[in-house]
């Protein structure tokens, strides 16, 4: 029977298999993060980002650092909201 960190560490390989496969190794963790909301989810905003449980551990300026970058990867793009023009909505380019 298998302990709980070795299926951990057996998850973590898959993860980083997963993440080779589509080209998003080279980046920082909090970037594979970001990337994979944005990807997983609609509307999504740097608010949304911040909000969540998960990246409750990250400041706003290290989000915002990782949505830049991403940006300029061009793994991600916004486009300003119809409906309030301050919120910018992520999605993903590829």
């Amino acid at each position: 029977m298998k302990t709980a960190p070795t299926k951990l560490f057996q998850l973590r390989e898959a993860l980083d298999a997963c993440e080779k496969d589509i080209g998003l190794d080279h980046l920082s963790e909090v970037e594979r993060a970001v990337f994979s909301f944005i990807a997983s989810n609609e509307s999504v905003t740097i608010t949304s980002i911040t909000k969540h449980s998960y990246f409750a551990r990250y400041s706003l300026s290290t989000i915002k650092r990782a949505v830049l970058s991403l940006q300029g990867d061009g793994l991600i793009k916004s486009q300003k909201s119809k409906i309030d023009g301050r919120e910018k909505h992520l999605t993903r380019s590829i």
